[in-house]
């Protein structure tokens, strides 16, 4: 099986070797899509962690990362999210880290999200009327999905901020926001638009108990889907709601905010049903790494240490947890496995983290 050999120049501060060539060998891989430190100008980076001897290799596939950038995987690539300083979807080989092709989603669309059926790429994009649809094969835009009518939303942009594949479906989550207000308080409770990929038309809307979905859905071994979501005038009162998909979906808070002493910045899942949460405390002054197990009714709280700051989380087919640790003095990877810190410190990739949604984890080929 072909070895990935990549050139660095920060090896040795990463993972505490002379060798300042590591090879990332097929197997078990996190990646990270990171802003620039304190949301400087752009580019972010892209680096990568080989998980099971804990190297590291920074800046990789130069200047596909902009300054505020999300992270998707699907199939064997990598989906950069550009948001309002790019207004594009980056797609990188995820075996290679190559570049394959860059799509803009159009001039201050600011894009969120991508889901992916097949060739088309549905972006939820805050400028627009609701979803960008993108063919891969072409590099072009070719529609716009209003969701105006199924959100009720009156201003022309409905606030849409996730998306997922489920089968033929693709659910997409979309605030309700007063924008002549500068604080944007909430309209009313969030919406979940369900578009039949098909037709690329609205097939059913469903009404979440709460207001404002926040950051990417993550799916469960059972399909449903969770999405984080508060009240920004109080965050005690938001959740984790669970989305049933089907002929007739619905949505539940499954996980309130004060079960897990904050709100969630990311959601990771593992193939047995145990959610992997960072969270930032109601305070907004920590950040934290949780666990939750499918059916279970408890919350685990702080498997990180006090001095770390968890701002991002993956979940690696080993079962190895890798987690953004944006604590100042050293931030970088760290690796968790069976609710135990593998890492003595973190592994330093360049920048630090960003709050959520940057990194994936899988088995390189």
């Amino acid at each position: 099986m072909k070895r990935l050999t990549l050139s660095v120049v920060l090896a040795a501060a990463a993972c505490g070797s002379n060798n300042n060539t590591p090879t990332l060998s097929p197997g078990t891989r996190a990646v990270i899509a990171a802003p620039p430190a304190m949301f400087g100008p752009p580019p972010g980076i892209m680096s990568a962690l080989d998980v099971p001897s804990n190297e590291v290799v920074p800046n990789l596939a130069a200047g596909v990362v902009g300054g505020d950038p999300f992270l998707r995987m699907a199939g064997n690539m990598l989906y950069v999210i550009n948001r309002d300083d790019g207004d594009n979807i980056t797609v990188v080989d995820a075996n290679t880290i190559t570049l394959v092709t860059q799509i803009a989603t159009g001039t201050a669309s600011n894009p969120q999200d991508v889901a992916v059926v097949g060739d088309k790429l549905y972006v939820p994009a805050l400028g627009t009327a609701g979803v960008v649809v993108l063919s891969q094969s072409s590099g072009m835009m070719t529609k716009t999905i209003d969701l105006n009518t199924a959100t009720g939303e009156t201003d022309g942009q409905p606030d849409c901020v996730s998306a997922f594949a489920v089968g033929t479906d693709v659910y997409v989550a979309c605030d309700l926001l007063d924008e002549t207000d500068m604080n944007m308080p909430p309209k009313g409770n969030g919406k979940i638009v369900v578009i039949d990929s098909t037709t690329d038309s609205v097939r059913t809307t469903i009404t979440l108990p709460v207001p404002n979905p926040q950051n990417e859905f993550a799916q469960l071994p059972d399909m449903s889907l969770l999405i984080a979501a508060e009240d920004f005038s109080d965050a005690s009162n938001g959740c984790i709601v669970r989305v049933t998909p089907g002929a007739n979906p619905n949505a539940t808070c499954q996980i309130k905010n004060t079960d897990v002493n904050g709100t969630a910045n990311h959601i990771a899942v593992d193939a047995s049903g145990t959610a992997y949460i960072s969270v930032a405390s109601l305070d907004f002054t920590t950040n934290s790494l949780s666990s939750w197990a499918m059916g279970g009714s408890t919350v685990t709280n702080s498997i990180s240490a006090a001095s770390e700051s968890i701002t991002d989380v993956a979940v690696c087919p080993d079962g190895s947890i890798v987690a953004g640790d944006a604590a100042m003095a050293a931030p970088g990877f760290r690796v968790f496995k069976g609710g135990t810190e593998l890492t003595k410190a973190a592994l330093p990739f360049g920048e630090p983290p960003g709050f959520g949604n940057g990194m994936v984890c899988y088995t390189a080929q």
